[in-house]
């Protein structure tokens, strides 16, 4: 995906913009974290009361030889800051 900016000086060229990598929170109580990386966002057309006003398009590699993208809330994301889901 690249986003389209105009410089004066330059005309118009392409950036890339970063990639954001997050750990999805699994939904039950016993469930994994899983490594993802978030494609677009939107704003959520109806959110729970305690979830975001936000979703995120996320591909995930939950299951070996997977690839799912699916919009997850984004009360469920935890930004990636090291290779660890951590506590």
């Amino acid at each position: 995906m690249f986003v389209v900016t105009y410089d004066r000086a330059v005309g118009y060229h392409p950036v890339e913009p970063p990639a954001r990598h997050v750990w999805v929170r699994a939904t039950g109580e016993h469930g994994q974290p899983v490594p993802g990386v978030v494609v677009a966002w939107q704003h959520a057309p109806l959110h729970n009361v305690g979830g975001s006003a936000w979703q995120a398009l996320v591909a995930t590699t939950p299951f070996d030889d997977a690839l799912v993208v699916r919009w997850f809330d984004a009360s469920r994301l935890v930004e990636l800051r090291d290779a660890s889901p951590g506590p």
